[in-house]
């Protein structure tokens, strides 16, 4: 159903680029979701109701809480698409992430009410039936459940969106605590055991824990995450594949909402380059990263001595002493500048963030060790932290 509605009202909807094709996919997805899942809340509070079910009603009231969530999603894409603006030059993407934290404390909030619900069941509970029209409803919502997982994954995939995985990852959720409604019926019809109240805490639980990491997933691209690291590597390869490019580090992405990114990374070239002939590969560099990658770019040149011999040397005696340390500890923007009285060696030195020792004691080793090498050597030294994933 979702992709036929597609196809007929979303414009080049393969170019999952387009802010405007995320907003109508998205609120396509957004409204078929409100109208399943209302229609579920509707059948499921009935037969809870007459059944005097809480786990029926439980899961019932987890369906409105997932309409309400449809409609945020929706309103989200829809603030998302705005164009950029003189506020806000970057667009409104993160706007999708916004609504997902709204959606996943609306889930916290019907957890903990149900959760509340359930104990005041298992404290007094009550008799409840259990008729053919409940195994119906019940299995029903279970299908209708797996098909809302299967388009919404689907969807996710093809526009890279957090918002429609979680709320995937939140129907195929439904789908088993649904399953555990189903048998907790069936278990108290044939063996007359109440475990209706019983049975409903564990589908607020259930709703809790999934709320919390979802939680904890929507929130991480706002505070600033790991990107991809399969990402990562093809720009670097695509910034090593000119010849004239030594080395790249520093690559930062920052994420400004889904499909809108910025970048800045550096790139290393013979000092001994004209200012004009390194101006024109980080131009041309930064037009490659737009058109093959999407993603805006700055590209910030380093130039490094490649033909100095004591540099050469000293940056080899370098390499292989954090080798013996660690494969994992990198160093970058080496060289050596002259004074009166001494050098000063200048380069980053660049450390796991899941390295154990304190990187101050790993800065104060490569100082013996420069100044070991001459005592002329002054070494200034930036402290410079990575994902060795990444």
């Amino acid at each position: 159903m979702l992709n036929f509605l597609i196809r007929h009202f979303v414009p080049d909807y393969q170019n999952a680029k387009d802010p405007q094709v995320r907003t109508r996919c998205g609120v396509l997805a957004g409204v078929l979701g409100i109208a399943l899942n209302l229609l579920l809340f509707v059948f499921k509070l009935a037969v809870g109701l007459l059944s005097s079910s809480i786990a029926v009603v439980a899961d019932a009231v987890n369906n409105l809480s997932d309409a309400g969530s449809s409609v945020l999603s929706m309103i989200g894409f829809r603030l998302a698409g705005q164009k950029p603006d003189a506020e806000h030059p970057f667009g409104h993407g993160r706007m999708e992430y916004l609504t997902g934290l709204v959606i996943n404390e609306v889930i916290l909030v019907v957890g903990f009410e149900l959760a509340r619900q359930s104990i005041e069941k298992i404290k007094a509970p009550e008799v409840t039936s259990f008729t053919p029209v409940t195994l119906l409803i019940l299995a029903a919502s279970i299908l209708v459940k797996l098909y809302m997982y299967s388009y919404n994954t689907k969807l996710s995939r093809h526009l890279s969106s957090v918002a429609l995985a979680s709320t995937a990852s939140d129907a195929r959720n439904d789908c088993i605590t649904t399953g555990a409604v189903l048998i907790s019926s069936l278990i108290t019809y044939y063996t007359g055991l109440r475990i209706d109240g019983w049975c409903g805490l564990a589908v607020s639980v259930f709703i809790l824990i999934s709320g919390f990491r979802a939680l904890a997933e929507t929130a991480s691209p706002l505070l600033g995450q790991q990107q991809d690291p399969e990402l990562v590597h093809k720009i670097e390869d695509a910034v090593l594949s000119n010849r004239e490019v030594i080395g790249v580090h520093d690559l930062l992405i920052h994420d400004y909402g889904p499909g809108r990114r910025m970048m800045s990374l550096h790139a290393e070239v013979p000092a001994d380059m004209t200012l004009v002939h390194a101006h024109e590969i980080a131009e041309s560099m930064e037009l490659r990263m737009n058109s093959e990658f999407n993603i805006p770019t700055v590209v910030h040149i380093d130039p490094i001595d490649v033909h100095d011999p004591e540099t050469a040397a000293l940056r080899s005696a370098l390499a292989d002493f954090l080798r013996d340390i660690s494969p994992d500890i990198r160093f970058h923007d080496f060289r050596i500048v002259s004074e009166k009285s001494h050098k000063k060696v200048i380069f980053d030195l660049a450390v796991p963030y899941r390295w154990k020792e304190d990187p101050e004691i790993l800065e104060e080793r490569v100082q013996h060790f420069i100044k070991g090498q001459d005592p002329i050597y002054r070494p200034i030294i930036t402290l410079d932290r990575y994902d060795k994933n990444a």
